[in-house]
């Protein structure tokens, strides 16, 4: 075996030949096969790897092809082989690849396509309200949205809300608050009154504000308050106070006052009576800014409105 007779005597067969015992011709070993010299059967090739008829080695098939009908073929697009394959395999879900590629390339993050895709064309970026997941664009669940190609669905912050399928989670009204991942405006809840939203939670509202905002001047509110109040008569407030400073002893000031300034002590003859500068009757006196009027005394007399009495 592995010779034949040649010329009148056994004649060993060259490489890429063989001879069964008693041959009288070496037969060139098939396709896909091949020999040493001296072989009595030819060895198959490996799997992808191809030859000719009579060779003497085999050919792995190169990278983007794969041995089809006992040759190495180019894979056809949407499909890919590494080198040596025997079959070129699909691309998966999400990635694509041209005629002859030894590996499919991955759509965008944010896009997917059918397996088999063939170009970056095929894949489609997720819409807004949806995201990749496992391996398709699904549907935001509600709670969560997702601008166009995203590859996840992100939950609302506190005090605001999402339906299923958004694109931007909707806020509360002004003065509301809802948890992280809210579903829904009924998820909102207003704050109480004398509270508002501060740094994202209902705050009770400090001293000098009403409704968390800064009293203007002539007002002052205690905390808590949802309204600022004016100042009573003969009072006073600069912005943002938590009470009215009252004027002086025998000063009156308009209800809303805003500064000392606003305070008038009583002239002479007049004294403060609830809280208004009031005559002195006839008898009395007194000097500017008094709170009272004072009796006249013995062997003394005063007219209505006297800063001093007279002497008899």
């Amino acid at each position: 075996a592995g010779s034949a007779v040649v010329t009148g005597t056994c004649t060993q067969c060259t490489a890429g030949k063989f001879a069964v015992a008693g041959s009288t011709v070496c037969t060139n070993c098939a396709v896909n096969t091949f020999s040493a010299a001296g072989s009595s059967v030819c060895t198959n090739c490996d799997g992808g790897s191809t030859s000719a008829a009579g060779s003497t080695v085999c050919t792995v098939c190169a990278a983007g092809s794969a041995v089809q009908t006992g040759s190495c073929t180019q894979c056809t697009a949407g499909k890919f082989a590494v080198a040596g394959s025997t079959t070129c395999t699909s691309c998966s879900a999400n990635s694509f690849a041209a005629a002859g590629a030894s590996v499919c390339t991955n759509c965008a993050a944010g896009a997917t396509a059918p397996a088999g895709s063939t170009a970056s064309a095929d894949c489609t970026v997720c819409p807004a309200g949806s995201a990749v997941d496992s391996g398709s664009c699904t549907q935001c669940t509600a709670g969560k949205f997702a601008v166009a190609g995203s590859t996840t669905c992100t939950s609302c912050s506190a005090n605001s809300f999402a339906a299923a399928g958004a694109s931007v989670c909707t806020n509360c009204a002004a003065g509301a608050t809802a948890p992280a991942g809210s579903t829904a405006s009924g998820s909102c809840t207003v704050c109480p009154a004398g509270s508002a939203v501060q740094t994202g939670t209902c705050t009770q509202c400090t001293a000098g504000t009403g409704s968390c905002t800064q009293c203007t001047a002539g007002k002052f509110a205690v905390a808590g308050s949802t309204t600022c109040t004016s100042c009573s008569a003969n009072s006073y407030a600069a912005a943002g106070a938590s009470v009215c400073t009252n004027c002086a002893a025998g000063a009156t000031a308009p209800a809303g006052s805003t500064a000392s300034t606003d305070c008038t002590a009583c002239s002479a003859g007049n004294s403060l009576v609830g809280g208004v500068c009031s005559q002195c009757a006839a008898g009395k006196f007194s000097l500017a800014g008094s709170t009272t009027c004072t009796t006249c005394a013995v062997n003394t007399y005063a007219d209505a409105g006297s800063s001093v009495c007279t002497n008899c």
